[in-house]
């Protein structure tokens, strides 16, 4: 059984930590607190209410494409619940990075299926766990590599090599070259283990149904999450394009609302000293024009046009087009969420802090949408602490608190500690002690015969050279000690703080798989925790 202990985390954006808190500047911003049950009862009732999306096209849509990506029988069950005109959904989503890209990833993926659970036992009605694959993203290089770790301990960049000319990574094509590169750098680089073959094996097969990197990202995923059911999304599907139409119309119909609702909450947040996560550009709609590229499209002259002035179209032609090819429109960053509300009727979403930051700006959209604000459940962070590594942390005292803060404290203590034995002083002021004594001792023994100090002379010699050997080997442990305990804090860097970063921000789930096998990821599921703050998670 692991043992966990959360920790209070002090680098995140402002309005993250003052929502951990519950403290009012925050929540008047992102709404009701996760703290509070009665709040997850009534908002379930309002989203049930409001929710004007249509259950039975959605349910069809995601278990063709569940399928398709090799779900589960515990998948399609959760499905088939979202027909149920009482069902709600808890969200989470992220980039399709390489091999699940960082941990935080599955951490947002354990964390919607434990919550969903939770709150269909305590609500009493069904509570479906989605994963909102961000297929859109154009940004190939967040997505394009993930970490690991080599057989030294240091993190080894795996990265994923294919033509990107700024379109959706959604509509990549996955060549087998590429992938089959990929697993071979990524077999060649983490140490062996009797779970390597069985793994390797797994993302081959993964890799070889897949057409595109986002394929191959679900279909680890539905095999990873199996037997919790996770039910996974993907925007680009041509079936849920119609499903975001409505809200792209109320993007364009209703900017000026929309515009002037921003413009008011951005002055708010910044009069209680928030910093803006989106800086918007004048004139930027909040649509984008999806096709070889996303490309921004702004209002000006009394048209839609995009930056180079490529594409122009009145407010009646950006209409028809959102009604007849909603698959070439897209939602920016503050639309994004409301398209997802759209869609799903969403009773909580799992954010990370950067992406609860942004929520602030967000969520004065919804009213003028008219759609339903779901909760908000901030992610857990989770540092992964193995059995070697908590004998290092308790060897050298090292506080839970400057895991997190960093390692740079403790070594520098450890350091300071060594230094107070100051060999060289030591054994200097012990041949000076001797050759004074001898003085003595050779002035007394000349009374009895002067040859005897002659012996003393000899005599002090040979204990010179039995100091001088004890001197080498003081210092020899001492190098010993220096250079285990300098490989230990490297250890406990590489693995805790990789590139002075959290770990659940570098590494990818792999090399923890590879090094533990399927009894690990069991066992991570059923006891990684799913509360906001961050965690130590002890294996």
């Amino acid at each position: 059984m692991f043992r966990t202990s959360r920790l209070p985390e002090k680098s995140m954006p402002g309005i993250y930590q003052d929502f951990l808190h519950n403290l009012p500047q925050a929540t008047r911003f992102l709404g009701p607190h996760y703290s509070e049950p009665a709040a997850f009862v009534a908002k379930a009732e309002q989203v049930c209410a409001k929710f004007s999306g249509e259950r039975e096209q959605l349910a069809e849509m995601l278990l063709a494409y569940n399928r398709r990506m090799g779900c589960s029988g515990a998948a399609e069950g959760q499905i088939e619940k979202l027909r149920d005109r009482r069902a709600v959904a808890v969200l989470c989503g992220q980039q399709a990075g390489l091999l699940t890209g960082p941990l935080y990833t599955i951490y947002k993926a354990i964390c919607a299926v434990k919550l969903a659970a939770k709150l269909e036992e305590e609500l009493g009605r069904p509570v479906v766990p989605v994963f909102w694959i961000a297929a859109e993203d154009h940004d190939f290089s967040e997505a394009n590599h993930c970490y690991v770790q080599d057989k030294e301990g240091k993190p080894r960049r795996i990265q994923l090599e294919l033509v990107h000319g700024g379109e959706p990574v959604g509509q990549l094509v996955l060549t087998e070259l590429a992938g089959r590169e990929v697993l071979a750098k990524l077999a060649a680089t983490v140490p062996g283990s009797e779970f390597v073959a069985e793994m390797m094996a797994w993302l081959e097969e993964a890799r070889s149904l897949a057409t595109t990197p986002v394929d191959w990202f679900a279909r680890i995923m539905a095999k990873l999450f199996a037997g919790e059911g996770l039910v996974l999304f993907e925007p680009l599907l041509a079936e849920a394009r119609p499903l975001a139409s409505g809200v792209f119309r109320q993007a364009i119909e209703q900017r000026e609302e929309a515009e002037s609702a921003l413009a008011l909450r951005e002055a708010a947040l910044r009069a209680e000293g928030y910093r803006l996560q989106v800086e918007r550009e004048p004139g930027a709609t909040l649509l984008l024009l999806l096709g070889k590229k996303r490309t921004a499209l702004y209002r000006r002259n009394g048209h839609f046009v995009t930056r180079d002035g490529l594409f122009r179209q009145s407010e009646a032609e950006l209409l028809a087009r959102a009604a007849a090819m909603p698959e070439s429109l897209s939602a920016n960053v503050l639309l994004r969420p409301l398209v997802q509300d759209k869609i799903f009727p969403t009773l909580a979403y799992i954010p990370g802090p950067g992406e609860l930051a942004y929520f602030a700006q967000a969520t004065a959209l919804y009213p003028v949408f008219g759609i339903e604000q779901p909760l908000l459940w901030p992610r857990p962070g989770v540092t992964l602490v193995e059995r070697r590594l908590t004998q290092y942390l308790e060897k050298y005292r090292v506080a839970e608190e400057e895991i997190l803060q960093g390692l740079d404290k403790a070594l520098a203590r450890e350091i300071k500690k060594k230094s107070e034995l100051d060999l060289e002083s030591i054994f200097a002021h012990l041949r000076g002690h001797l050759a004074l004594e001898y003085e003595h001792l050779k002035r007394d023994l000349a009374k009895l015969n002067p040859q005897l100090g002659v012996l003393a002379d000899k005599n002090l010699a040979l204990v010179y050279n039995q100091v001088s050997y004890l001197e080498d080997k003081a210092r020899e442990e001492d190098k010993k000690k220096s250079e285990v305990m300098m490989r230990h804090f490297l250890a406990l860097e590489q693995t805790l703080k990789p590139n002075g970063k959290l770990q659940e921000r570098v590494y990818c789930l792999m090399p923890f798989l590879f090094k533990y096998g399927p009894a690990f990821w069991e066992q991570l599921v059923s006891e990684c925790p799913h509360q906001p703050g961050h965690h130590l998670l002890y294996l």
